[in-house]
């Protein structure tokens, strides 16, 4: 029997396992494995864990720093391949540094391989910013995320330096045994890397209590198994010369993988910067279970086999397209059901902008994965063209999507300059697409010739080449762009976290006699250490709640006040829930569109504009938020939510009103 049935079995049923665990749990066992992978995560290895900052969002902001800076990388290699296929003389100066070849297919290679890792940090790190709010805001370890993103980086790193050693003892680079061998090992230490990176998502969205798994967390925890798993494939695959298992092991690692990270950012990126809930629920389960039954049309290479084999390859080939057609056009539609809010936000227009693009890709990719998969060769190297093209434009536009969303949330700050994050997800659109054009349409031109038999006829790609080079320099000025959107980001001195102020401009605090709070709240509105606290007369606020008074003469923009108007607002809403019979659980899943287990500012709007309550029109709902936000984090959780419309329901006596008949 074909080895390929029983690396395939194996992989659908460990996922279908791990599915099924996600969904129902692991009763009793559950706390022990989560005691005993938070001890693997924070004491080990010893001493080395330990000098990483463990701050929230500090391991996901590493991955996604990594992220664009190897897609910086990626795409000046990307830049200078186009170039070389127009000028092969043009790099023989590398030569006396060891950087030799004929045909520039190392060159090739190693574009390819630097943008795998650019879009595993960058996808990875995005989607563990979805899986962190999916749980209790953080991740089980972010210290251990951290570490496992530096010491990834030095792995892959060396298996591209020490060729290059063993290049300059004089080894037969080509077809040296060492090297071979250092590459099989590459993709076990990989595997073995991730490992942590699974633990920790998994004992992340372990602790997210009774909210539903979010889609977002659903494909980084599938898109993990797969990936980790294809790698021991392709290794043991390797050493037990099983071409099958390396060839389902390599359609893994290069379809399954990248393809499940990139849904999980768009799942996350789009439904929240839209404020509308996924389009359709059939279309998402669709594209779950569709895409680990079926094959990619991406990366395809030449399947040894029976015919029995080739022909239900040829089968799954031709569904893998459902999925990326699912996955797009409810994306796409959950973005139009919210248009105006997506538009403005660059990390969803990126998102939408991918998402789009995904379809022509993918018929593209079809045609030719299967002229390489059935092994007939008309269409010659234009797959590459449409692989490559593919993984920049679409997997370089989610990078960004999840930058510009997901990095501002890691870190608590505003995403610095917008308008520059546009015109980088532009630019690697433009970019990306047209070059894809123009590369191809050279290799078709050069396919068609040779197909012609006609002697002393040499099709001259030069051109093509040269304007696809060109055309691709804008993707790379658009990568360069988003990099420095991300550094200004993480170095910007505003932020909406709430830290311990040891000094502060506000000299003195009034608080109303009989009213309370807590020192974080006073935190939160500008007070320091050395702040005086004076407590006045208690004063009685329209609507009968008490309100903290502040001194006019003492007034900053640091201090943010809650009148009388506001109270009412909050009393008129739950007066709302309750007339309209809505429970709190009800009414928290209706207002978190995107499924983070969290509401901010912009879902609490969303649903005040539903409620139709006139008060509700001149009230800011960040305010609302602040008001009922116990731990500081700027969001509400379903306790924050469940606490403040009881302590309303309980001060103000709020029943159900009784319409006279």
């Amino acid at each position: 029997m074909e080895t390929v049935f029983f690396a395939g079995a194996f992989m659908i049923g460990a996922l279908f396992l791990l599915s099924q665990s996600l969904a129902k749990g692991v009763g009793s066992v559950g706390g022990a494995l989560q005691h005993i992978g938070l001890f693997v995560l924070r004491k080990n290895p010893p001493g080395l864990v330990d000098i990483f900052d463990d701050k929230d969002g500090s391991g996901s902001r590493t991955w996604m720093n990594f992220g664009m800076l190897w897609l910086v990388f990626s795409s000046v290699l990307g830049f200078l391949w186009g170039w070389h296929n127009y000028d092969p003389t043009a790099l023989d100066s590398l030569a006396s540094v060891g950087w030799s070849y004929d045909d520039g297919s190392s060159l090739k290679d190693a574009t390819v391989n630097f943008l795998s890792i650019a879009l595993l940090y960058g996808l990875i790190g995005s989607a563990m910013v979805a899986a962190a709010r999916n749980g209790n805001g953080r991740l089980a370890s972010e210290a251990n995320a951290s570490m496992v993103a530096v010491l990834l980086s030095a792995v892959l790193l060396a298996t591209y330096i020490l060729p290059f050693i063993f290049g300059f003892l004089d080894l037969d680079t080509s077809e040296n045994p060492y090297r071979t061998f250092l590459f099989s090992l590459e993709t076990v230490v990989v595997g073995m890397l991730l490992l942590p990176v699974f633990i920790n998502v998994l004992i992340t969205v372990a602790q997210r209590g009774e909210q539903d798994l979010q889609t977002s967390a659903w494909f980084l925890i599938m898109g993990l198994a797969a990936y980790i798993l294809s790698m021991f494939f392709i290794f043991f695959g390797e050493l037990a010369d099983a071409t099958q298992v390396v060839w389902f092991g390599e359609r893994v690692a290069l379809g399954w993988a990248p393809l499940a990270f990139m849904f999980a950012v768009g799942y996350h990126v789009i439904p929240m910067a839209s404020k509308q809930p996924i389009w359709s629920g059939s279309m998402r389960t669709a594209s779950m279970f569709l895409l680990f039954v079926t094959v990619p049309p991406f990366f395809m290479t030449e399947a040894s086999g029976s015919n029995f084999v080739t022909n239900l390859g040829a089968i799954l080939l031709t569904l893998g397209m459902l999925p990326l057609f699912a996955v797009s056009i409810n994306l796409v539609m959950t973005a139009a059901s919210g248009l105006s809010a997506a538009v403005k936000h660059p990390g969803a227009m990126a998102g939408v902008m991918a998402f789009m693009v995904l379809p022509f890709f993918a018929i593209g990719g079809y045609f030719t994965a299967m002229d390489t998969f059935v092994g007939t060769g008309e269409l010659g190297t234009m797959a590459h063209a449409v692989d490559l093209g593919m993984l920049f434009t679409v997997g370089g536009l989610l990078v960004l999507a999840g930058v510009f969303t997901n990095y501002p949330l890691a870190i608590g700050k505003p995403l610095a300059t917008p308008s520059s994050a546009h015109l980088a997800s532009w630019l690697v659109l433009v970019g990306g697409v047209a070059s894809t054009l123009i590369y191809l349409t050279g290799e078709f031109t050069a396919n068609a010739v040779a197909s012609s038999e006609i002697e002393d006829v040499v099709a001259n790609n030069g051109g093509f080449y040269l304007t696809g080079a060109a055309l691709f320099y804008l993707l790379g000025i658009g990568t360069i762009f988003a990099t420095l959107v991300t550094i200004r980001t993480g170095i910007s001195s505003s932020g909406r976290t709430v830290d311990a102020i040891v000094a502060s401009d506000v000299s003195t605090y009034t608080l109303v006699a009989g009213s309370s709070t807590t020192i974080r709240a006073l935190i939160g509105r500008g007070v320091g250490v050395d702040t005086e606290l004076l407590v006045g007369e208690a004063s009685e606020a329209e609507g009968g709640s008490t309100v903290i008074g502040v001194a006019a003469a003492l007034h900053n923009d640091e201090i943010t006040e809650f009148p009388a108007t506001t109270a009412q607002a909050m009393v008129d809403f739950v007066q709302y829930l309750v007339d309209t019979d809505q429970s709190v659980f009800d009414l928290f899943r209706s207002m978190d569109l995107d499924e983070s287990g969290k509401i901010d500012s912009r879902e609490f709007l969303a649903a005040l504009e539903d409620s139709n309550i006139t008060a509700l029109s001149s009230i800011e709902a960040a305010d609302l938020v602040e008001s009922m936000d116990l731990d500081g984090d700027g969001e509400l959780n379903l306790p924050e939510l469940d606490i403040a419309i009881a302590q309303v329901k309980r001060d103000h006596n709020i029943t159900a009103s009784v319409e006279e008949e």
